[in-house]
């Protein structure tokens, strides 16, 4: 009876020490906790192009090294340059707006389309205050995009880490997919699944959504530059933003662009950027979408705009790829929980 009780203090001290390192531990790395995730997401992506170039290389790290260099040349770089440049954008609109009154240019006389309108609907839209929602939307850009530059030394510290664990993540994946299986009190075949299921949404969400959507905010953003939309690196990257949107999705930005051009009298621009949108955005939808989407699990678009838009406002900018993957973990284990792992142990196939 007596080493019966010791046992239990024993256990229970134990659990209790645990508990309190992992709270310190996870006090160390919560400043980089999404600098981490991020990189985590990057490698379940790179998983298979991964395999590929083991299969040539014969060596984990040399694959792991290509592809994280791949990653900093391809994608890092440019997106860097995008973020300076639309930061710089945002801006220059600020400015602009204040100084020289840019959305106030929308004048009757401007615009054939204007003047054929009734002058009562001509008398409501110049009372609309385009001059304050252009420059609140621009400021919000500003502000946003600007976080990331807010400090250089902690920028250049996350750009550092995100690729170190991109690396280790990717070099050594099946050490820590065997760690979690060994660390897991459930059945290793019951984990396996787990993390199938897990990986495969999170797969889901970034190829059969967010990558779609960049697309449609980039051809959107290219439109825009093309037929002179001032801001349109801004209002490209809220294209994305609008892209997730049901219903109206990419028009929610592309319509007040063009009716911009055609009340600022830019009717050849407004005409060339309705074609432009008609041919490469929307069309975008219809034939990259069923190539990104299938094989992967189907999920809804409001979900995933309420996940990125949470996420950027809960994280910053890291929210936007961290919003989605919680929420693919999320629905992952509410489809474990609906096929019955709690009242009987199994996962149907």
């Amino acid at each position: 009876m007596a080493h019966s009780q010791h046992m239990t203090i024993e256990k229970w001290f134990f659990l209790l020490v645990t508990g309190v390192v992992i709270w310190l531990f996870w006090q160390v790395i919560q400043p980089f906790s999404f600098v981490i995730l991020t990189a985590a997401v990057a490698a379940i992506i790179l998983s298979p192009l991964d395999r590929l170039l083991v299969k040539h290389l014969k060596h984990n790290k040399a694959s792991a090294a290509l592809l994280s260099l791949g990653v900093f040349v391809l994608i890092f770089l440019p997106l860097l340059m995008v973020l300076v440049l639309t930061a710089g954008q945002a801006s220059d609109l600020v400015r602009a707006s204040i100084e020289n009154n840019w959305f106030e240019q929308i004048e009757a006389t401007a615009s054939p389309v204007l003047q054929a309108l009734p002058s009562s609907l001509q008398e409501e839209i110049k009372s609309i205050d385009l001059g304050s929602l252009g420059k609140a939307i621009a400021a919000w850009a500003f502000e946003n995009v600007g976080q990331v530059f807010s400090s250089s030394t902690k920028l250049f510290l996350n750009t550092v880490l995100f690729f170190i664990s991109l690396f280790y993540l990717i070099a050594e994946r099946d050490k820590l997919y065997a760690e979690v299986l060994a660390l897991s009190p459930l059945r290793d075949s019951i984990d396996a699944k787990i993390l199938k299921r897990v990986i495969g949404t999170v797969r889901s969400v970034v190829f059969g959504v967010l990558i779609l959507a960049i697309i449609q905010g980039t051809l959107a953003g290219i439109g825009m530059t093309i037929f002179g939309v001032p801001g349109s690196l801004i209002w490209g990257a809220l294209t994305i933003v609008a892209a997730l949107v049901p219903l109206v999705g990419t028009g929610l930005v592309l319509i007040p662009a063009i009716l911009y051009l055609f009340f600022t009298g830019s009717t050849a621009g407004a005409l060339g950027l309705l074609i432009w949108s008609l041919i490469f955005v929307s069309l975008a939808d219809n034939f990259i979408g069923p190539y990104l989407i299938s094989g992967t699990t189907h999920m809804h678009s409001f979900l995933v705009l309420l996940a990125v838009l949470g996420g950027l406002t809960a994280f910053g900018p890291v929210g936007g790829i961290a919003g989605p993957t919680i929420l693919a973990a999320l629905l992952a284990l509410i489809e474990l929980y609906k096929s019955g792992i709690l009242t009987t142990g199994k996962i149907t196939a």
